[in-house]
């Protein structure tokens, strides 16, 4: 039996609740002006590559596990994915040089900071990410 929908939501919610929701909030903050910069971490250039490489290597995990919990038959079976992805998103971040406190601090650099959300825009979109 497929999960109903209530639980598939809740699963993917809880799957985006990792550490990529950070990155994509400031993704999404670049369409929109911002009325005031909020004071951003100091973040270095090596920073800001690692984050690129981490945030698409996370991002293929979530295409990954959302497309797993689609089929997931029980919410058991839907937690135990949501663990694993949530492993999987932070070893992703680690292969990449980082912590995962310094990805979510390069995140919200990029929220915050409109010189960085360009520097990360530019080096995604050399990627074809965006």
């Amino acid at each position: 039996m497929k999960l109903n929908k209530t639980i598939l939501t809740l699963a993917l919610t809880a799957l985006l609740a990792s550490p990529l929701a950070l990155a994509q909030q400031g993704q999404q903050q670049q369409a929109q002006p911002m009325p005031q910069e909020q004071e951003a971490p100091e973040v270095s250039d090596e920073q800001i590559a690692s984050f690129v490489d981490a945030y698409v290597a996370v991002n293929d995990v979530r295409e990954e596990y959302t497309a797993r919990l689609q089929e997931a038959e029980d919410q058991e079976e839907a937690q135990a994915l949501q663990m694993e992805a949530n492993d999987a998103m932070t070893a992703a971040i680690e292969d990449s040089g980082l912590s995962v406190e310094e990805y979510q601090n390069v995140a919200m650099a990029v929220s915050a900071d409109s010189d960085v959300r360009e520097q990360v825009t530019q080096m995604l979109e050399e990627r074809g990410v965006l």
